[in-house]
């Protein structure tokens, strides 16, 4: 079973339908699943009920109770797949479209662990771009003054070239390593996120947090969870 069914799925609307065809409450429900904490799990069923993840344990927990019929519970998965391959194909369509639009390449500096920034790439660094080898002797450059910065921080990073081109450096700036990002690859970033807040951010030039563009605004960036850098 999936360990993260999406947002009002057949599968979820179909165990609600069973629980209240019982009369029970989600924290109810919890008890007869013989939860120490019937109060949190019963939340966590809610949560379910309207669309969030649930662990295996716990959606095993609910099939066993709940005893749905074995035809409607294959139908249920069935749909659910269907709806989570089409939902992906969208959000691969997005990504491919945000990742042509041209950026400005900046560098990702990771000063400590789960302390990332930005830093603008100098424009000296980037330009010409006009031609295939204007362009890898602008990236070149631009690699040297990333290895300068991270040695001078003391730190290691990655430089997002384009948002499908990113060369990743050890600390102090060494051992730089050319990776392409794509739709399969694109949870490889950074980012920071205080407990409790949604809202994910990075530190920039100025330490003032950014919370817009540098990767923080790819399509489906919600749907991942570990966007952090080698380690």
């Amino acid at each position: 079973m999936s360990t993260n069914v999406r947002r009002s799925t057949h599968l979820s609307r179909h165990l609600q339908s069973l629980r209240e065809q019982r009369g029970l409450r989600p924290g109810q429900l919890a008890v007869e699943l013989g939860a120490n904490n019937p109060s949190k799990v019963g939340s966590l069923i809610r949560s379910f009920e309207l669309g969030e993840s649930l662990s295996d344990h716990w959606l095993q927990a609910l099939i066993r109770e709940l005893q749905p019929d074995p035809a409607e519970l294959r139908r249920c998965l069935a749909l659910d797949q269907a709806d989570a391959q089409r939902q992906l194909e969208l959000d691969r369509l997005a990504w491919e479209a945000w990742a042509d639009e041209p950026i400005d390449p900046f560098l990702t500096v990771r000063y400590i662990p789960a302390v990332y920034g930005v830093r603008e790439v100098p424009k000296a660094f980037c330009t010409p771009r006009d031609t295939a080898e204007n362009n890898a002797w602008a990236r070149a450059r631009a690699e040297e003054w990333a290895a300068a910065e991270l040695k001078r921080f003391r730190a290691k990073g990655f430089l997002s070239w384009t948002r499908r081109e990113r060369t990743w450096f050890d600390a102090y700036g060494f051992n730089p390593f050319r990776r392409p990002v794509s739709f399969d690859s694109r949870s490889s970033g950074a980012w920071m996120q205080v407990s409790g807040s949604q809202q994910r951010f990075l530190l920039g030039d100025d330490g003032e947090p950014i919370t817009r563009s540098h990767g923080l605004d790819q399509p489906g960036w919600e749907e991942h969870h570990n966007h952090r850098p080698r380690s």
